[in-house]
């Protein structure tokens, strides 16, 4: 009996040991790839925000310029209802109010969520900056492809072979050299900034002509904008 005793110790050990490496060795390399990622601080250059700037010439948008009604939705790539939204009800939204010519659709980052939403936002930036039109394909298949908003899934790596896989039109030697060297940090940067000077606190939210909605609210807004 003593023996047996001994030997479901032992195991019970093991198991210990090996369950407490897990979270260890995770929290390790957890930390590694936060390590390894872009801040807001290492941008380079000045910036001047003021509420109601936006900066919208220079933000991916879809849809005719002349719409009457203008939707800004602010979005963060590690945000699961932003995965919602996007996968469950843009579509529906786009083919009716987008597609139709009533409304002008405008895109800016805002990651707050985690150090990797940075790398994700400076993704968008810099494919956005090469190829406007490729922005609104790596934007819905990499909300495909969001990990558990708990952990440090947009890295360096997962961007580059994420886009080397999904995006076939992409200069990819441009877009690695431009990722790699913060190209296009500033930009994500001013989008932070833009977001806070105009009191967005979450994710996603949307502006319909300069009034603050949920994905609940938005079509009903814009139904009463356009009325």
């Amino acid at each position: 009996m003593k023996s047996k005793h001994k030997n479901w110790s032992i195991v019970i050990g093991i198991l210990i040991v090996l369950i407490v490496s897990f979270f260890v060795v995770g929290s390790f390399n957890q930390e590694s790839n936060a390590k390894r990622l872009p801040t807001l601080m290492d941008a380079k250059g000045k910036l001047d925000i003021k509420t109601g700037d936006f900066d919208l010439e220079h933000q991916p948008f879809m849809g005719d310029e002349n719409a009457p009604v203008k939707v800004i939705e602010f979005l963060d790539f590690k945000c699961p209802v932003c995965k919602s939204w996007d996968e469950n009800m843009f579509p529906e939204f786009k083919k009716e109010f987008i597609d139709t010519g009533k409304v002008q659709f405008y895109f800016i980052n805002f990651p707050f969520l985690g150090p990797d939403s940075i790398e994700a936002a400076l993704a968008a930036e810099t494919i956005y900056n090469q190829n406007p039109e490729l922005f609104w394909e790596f934007k819905e298949k990499i909300l495909k492809k969001q990990g558990n908003e708990m952990t440090i899934w947009a890295t360096e790596d997962f961007i580059l072979n994420f886009v080397k896989k999904e995006i076939k039109d992409i200069d990819y030697k441009t877009f690695k050299k431009d990722m790699q060297g913060n190209k296009y940090l500033l930009s994500v940067k001013k989008d932070f900034k833009i977001s806070a000077a105009n009191g967005i606190f979450g994710t996603p939210t949307f502006l319909v002509n300069g009034i603050g909605v949920d994905t609940i609210q938005l079509r009903e807004k814009v139904l009463e904008q356009l009325n």
